[in-house]
């Protein structure tokens, strides 16, 4: 597990990408969408959508930790200032416990802190994990996430989590109180049961890489065109060397 430390700004807008059928600059506000679910086929993206995040969040000032259970995905990233990493069962659980225990402390006491950015990835992957048995902790920090959703926005505490409908449903995020209040990126083939859920147009999905289709609450979705940077860009990136 690492861990390092930044002071915070107050920029709020992640960059996604443009708009396939507009060219237009694709921005998420995290002060009106304050969480992200991100969906994909094996190798649809996803974990370099969520790197770009990550990287993004920390050039704005904020914190971010980083539930990395494939121990590879976020490695090039380590030691940046901000950035907190963990990939063992045991981290994995400590650290979204002690995310959710300031979210609370903030939610009770009426502070406002530094923003502050969950990034969960592989949830899909924790769910196999916890079915094979003897992760009871585990499983019960991981349940902790749909607390994040329902009260983390007031707070400054956002959530961006990869996951497919059975995984979300298995940890009590896929009811549609939760789906409404989180923005969604689709890439690759997601089954046709999510795209229901969300309300998403299955014409609307491509099997292009660097493509998807990104739903804000309350619309139908938008074509994507993911903006995506390599390891020393992102890395260059995070420590304000080059724009967003």
């Amino acid at each position: 597990m690492t861990a390092n430390r930044i002071p915070q700004t107050h920029n709020h807008y992640l960059a996604l990408g443009a708009d396939l059928d507009t060219g237009e600059a694709v921005t998420l506000d995290l002060d009106q969408h304050p969480h992200l679910l991100a969906a994909a086929s094996t190798g649809g993206g996803v974990s370099s959508l969520l790197r770009r995040l990550a990287v993004q969040a920390l050039a704005d000032g904020a914190t971010v930790t980083v539930i990395d259970p494939k121990r590879t995905s976020f490695e090039n990233l380590d030691g940046l200032p901000g950035l907190t990493i963990g990939r063992s069962p045991a981290e994995i659980a400590e650290e979204i416990r002690l995310f959710h225990a300031e979210m609370m402390r903030r939610y009770t006491s009426g502070e406002q802190g530094p923003r502050r950015l969950l990034i969960v990835d592989e949830l899909t992957q924790m769910r196999a994990r916890i079915n094979c048995g003897g992760h009871t902790e585990l499983d019960a920090a991981v349940r902790l996430l749909r607390p994040v959703v329902l009260a983390g926005h007031s707070v400054g505490c956002h959530l961006a989590v990869d996951a497919d409908l059975e995984a979300l449903c298995w940890f009590g995020l896929g009811d549609r109180d939760v789906l409404t209040k989180v923005a969604t990126v689709i890439m690759g083939r997601p089954s046709r049961q999510l795209l229901s859920r969300l309300g998403i147009d299955p014409a609307l999905i491509s099997t292009e890489r660097g493509t998807g289709v990104l739903r804000l609450p309350g619309d139908k979705g938008r074509r994507l065109a993911i903006g995506y940077l390599a390891d020393a860009e992102l890395r260059a990136l995070a420590l304000g060397v080059v724009p967003s």
